[in-house]
This record gives structure tokens, sequence and C-alpha cells, in this order.
């Protein structure tokens, strides 16, 4: 007799999980009408995911050489690195153009027409790139204005007073001085 319950109970057990056991579909997706924020959808670009979820649109996309492209005037102040002792300062018209998504050109710092390649980040930072000298040199940098003179630093644009600042530092046959200025986009 128990052994008739049991099967009994097993055979309905087994009907009913086969019943219940329905292969899932997918519901049909979807579009919800309060999702109409357009956002940046390129991984690149300063903006990536800004204003999540909503619609895709990568025509409001900005990239770091954006933030930086312009003409700038720009106050430089110089110092002796070793003593922080004051040099001079100057004035000068600076120009920044974009080459690439990240890749930027300065031009305006010396007077022989010299320019300064830059890699920009998404961070509100571009640093000056390395193109002279490896690891076994000590004074690696970028030829400034002179064959002798190895700059290094970086330009860091500040969203809260829309300025330019500048930090970098000029190596060179006769010491190392430290420039450290702002530059106001014209």
């Amino acid at each position: 007799m128990k052994q008739i319950i049991f099967s009994g109970a097993l055979f309905g057990i087994i009907i009913w999980g086969s019943l219940s056991c329905n292969k899932w579909s997918d519901p049909t997706p979807v579009t919800d009408p309060r999702l109409t924020n357009p956002y940046c959808n390129d991984p690149d670009a300063v903006n990536y995911n800004w204003g999540f979820p909503g619609k895709p649109d990568n025509t409001i996309c900005f990239y770091p050489s954006d933030i930086f492209n312009g003409t700038y005037l720009f106050t430089d102040s110089v110092y002796l690195t070793s003593s922080n002792l004051f040099i001079y300062t100057q004035t000068e018209t600076l120009y920044v153009s974009k080459q690439s998504k990240t890749k930027l050109l300065i031009t305006g710092l010396c007077s022989g027409g010299n320019s300064l390649s830059l890699t920009a980040h998404s961070d509100f930072t571009a640093t000056i790139d390395t193109t002279v000298g490896d690891t076994t040199i000590i004074n690696r940098g970028q030829l400034l204005c002179r064959t002798v003179d190895t700059a290094t630093g970086t330009f860091t644009y500040n969203r809260f007073d829309s300025l330019l600042h500048v930090s970098f530092q000029v190596i060179n046959d006769t010491g190392t001085t430290t420039h450290i200025g702002k530059g106001r986009k014209l």
C-alpha cells in the first residue's frame, strides 16, 4: 500500500513538474519614453556617459584636446628652481592647436617658433611629451627654445576659473628654471 501511494505521489509530482515547466520567452522590448536625455557613448571622450541613462548621441562628445584648443594670453613667472628666487615675468600669446583627440601643439613660448607637443587627458590636464632622452638620461623631456633647453611639466585647465594653469621646468646648460603662470582664453 505504501508503495502504491508513493508511486502515485511520484507520478503526480512528475506530471505537475512537466506541465509547469514552460520554456522562457523574453518579453518584447519597450522603449522607455522617459529616457530622452542625450549622452556621449564614446569612451575616449571627456564626457563619456555623462547624462546616462538616455539616448546615445556622440555628436555631443568632447575630447581632451577640445578643452585646451584656442589662443591664450599667458602670464609666465620664472623662478630659479634651486633657490625659488624670482627672476622675471613675461606675457606671451600661446596658440594651442588640436592635433587629434588627445594630442596638442603649443606655440608662442619661444620667439623662434618652436612648439611643444602635449598629450591631453580626460582629467583636464595635459603633459609635455617626452621626445628627448630615454631611461638612461636624467634630463628627459622635450626641446623647448634652444637645443640645450629640455622642458617637462603640465598644463591644467581649471573649469571653475576658466584659466589655463601652467607649471613646467626647463633644464639647460645654466641650470633649472621653473615656469608658473596662468593663461586666459582670448
